[in-house]
């Protein structure tokens, strides 16, 4: 039965639905061979019925889950195939097409018709064929979609496939050329299944996928049939405003047939409808459709008033100022930075200002905020930042001495900036200068004078001890094998150390159990 391998199940679904399809092989139900395939029952968050099949020689997959719906290979479809895949059902097959093309006329019309009054699915998809014969009949079409989209306080298990054939028919009228009948078929989709999601729990998705996929057909019927732009700016307005969480709506997608008239127009109703906006109200939908329509025009001024909204909060800046960089404009960039550095204390717009001066050739004032920040957090952290920073615009080698002699104020910050700087020897006096001596810098030092960490280690296992609790106990053991390392490099005897730590805490058995975890 297979026509099919598991690289054209990869190649279909993608690696990433391929490789959640293999978690759902034990979710799928008995195979039912049909004509061109197979279909089978999957359990996700809900039971999916998926079919697999081929066309011309080509793998193609259909599912009802949300993604199915919006016409891609789902995990469901690769859970079905790599089923299908182990399975035994490799036998011979009747040939199916050989049988029906020795049936006369009549006698197909008389096994479809049949068959159609036992199959309600089979029924709906021959009567939405017979509406799109010829002329399309959309007043027949609209009656068939109201039927079948109309929701009876909750949706049932063939809400899905209903909607799907309805869009499906839709498709295929705007691919053959009747995109002006299709177009109020599917503008009326979308208002059903908006009304559908407002009106009933969509927990799984099934009827946003078909909202979706109906917005999107939608627009491409406009794009070959066009509306009156001005109209169709009015309806997506109106949508939009009326349903605030789904259908979602690309402004974009519609562009073309809005054209400039359209789109000024949408553009006005959304700018009214913000000036009249009372202050209790919820504010998010019509800024998500400003910053939409910003985007869409590539207006940066009008993007910057979006962002603007939400000052002074850190991130409305940071977006600003990525926005006017990404434009090219940096002196904006710069302007909008410097108010947000000055009204908020937030590292990532800093790291935007400090970027923006660099590239604009301002690279002192942009060492002047990287001093200005290690003097306010003297920390190892805003030492490298200096550093890197100066060493970009060459001034780095006049502030080392500064900087390091700021982070004074913090010994072991300072330690670690010379770590960091792979001055060992000045790492290891300043520790002992100001007796901060820490498993790093002992490490480092280790590797060239073992003689001098011994004591360093010995008290650095006596700290852990102090301490106490298992992952103290576990460091102590780890400290106690770098000591002995040491010890034995350079001969010094450690083993009454390690005998009198034993018997001073006899009696912390989870201590003792580390250190013979540790080899003590």
């Amino acid at each position: 039965m297979t026509w099919f391998t598991e690289t054209d199940l990869r190649t279909a679904a993608g690696e990433g639905s391929f490789r959640r399809g293999r978690d759902y092989v034990d979710a799928v139900g008995e195979l039912r061979p049909t004509a061109l395939g197979v279909r089978a029952s999957v359990r996700g968050k809900d039971e999916y019925e998926v079919w697999l099949g081929r066309e011309n020689d080509t793998l193609v997959g259909e599912c009802e889950c949300p993604f199915g719906l919006e016409g891609n290979f789902c995990k469901h479809c690769v859970a079905v195939g790599l089923v299908l895949l182990a399975s035994d059902e490799s036998g011979p097959e009747a040939d199916l097409a050989a049988y029906l093309r020795s049936l006369d006329q009549q006698e197909l019309v008389d096994l479809l018709l049949a068959q159609a009054n036992r199959d309600a699915t089979l029924y709906r998809q021959l009567t939405l064929r017979a509406g799109t014969t010829g002329a399309p009949q959309v007043a027949v079409l609209r009656r068939q979609l109201d039927e079948a989209l109309r929701v009876r306080g909750f949706v049932d298990g063939d809400y899905a496939a209903r909607g799907k054939d309805i869009l499906d028919t839709i498709q295929a009228m705007v691919d053959a050329g009747h995109a002006a009948e299709a177009r109020p078929l599917a503008r009326h989709a979308v208002e059903q299944l908006a009304t559908a999601i407002g009106a009933v729990d969509d927990p799984v998705g099934t009827i946003a996928g078909l909202c979706r996929r109906a917005v999107r057909l939608y627009a491409r019927a406009c794009v070959q049939a066009r509306p009156n732009p001005a109209k169709l700016a009015a309806w997506l307005f109106q949508l939009r405003v009326s349903w605030t969480t789904w259908p979602t709506i690309d402004i974009g997608d519609f562009s073309v047939p809005l054209g400039d008239a359209g789109m000024a127009e949408y553009t006005r109703l959304v700018n009214e409808a913000w000036a009249a906006l009372d202050d209790d109200a919820d504010p998010s939908v019509l800024r998500a459709m400003r910053e939409q329509l910003a985007k869409t025009t590539g207006d940066v001024d009008a993007m910057v008033a979006v962002l603007s909204d939400e000052l002074p909060a850190a991130k409305a800046y940071r977006g600003i100022v990525e926005l006017l960089r990404a434009a090219g404009r940096p002196a904006d960039a710069i302007r909008w930075a410097e108010e947000g550095a000055s009204c908020c204390s937030d590292v990532s717009l800093t790291e935007l200002l400090v970027k923006s001066y660099v590239d604009a050739g301002r690279g002192e004032e942009a060492v002047e905020l990287r001093k200005k920040a290690l003097r306010e957090a003297p920390t190892r952290l805003c030492y490298q930042r200096l550093r890197a920073t100066a060493s970009m615009t060459e001034l780095w080698p006049g502030l080392r001495s500064w900087a390091l002699a700021v982070l004074t104020a913090a010994p072991s910050e300072l330690v670690g900036a010379l770590l960091d700087d792979d001055e060992v020897e000045e790492a290891w006096e300043a520790a002992v200068k100001y007796d901060c001596v820490g498993v790093e810098v002992a490490r480092r030092r280790c590797a060239t004078h073992p003689e001098d960490v011994v004591p360093a280690y010995q008290g650095m296992v006596e700290s852990c001890l102090a301490r106490g609790g298992r992952d103290s106990y576990r460091q102590a053991g780890i400290l106690l094998q770098e000591l002995v390392s040491a010890a034995d490099r350079c001969g010094v005897a450690v083993a009454g150390f390690v005998s009198s730590l034993k018997a001073r805490h006899a009696r912390k058995p989870a201590l003792l159990d580390e250190l013979r975890r540790a080899g003590f």
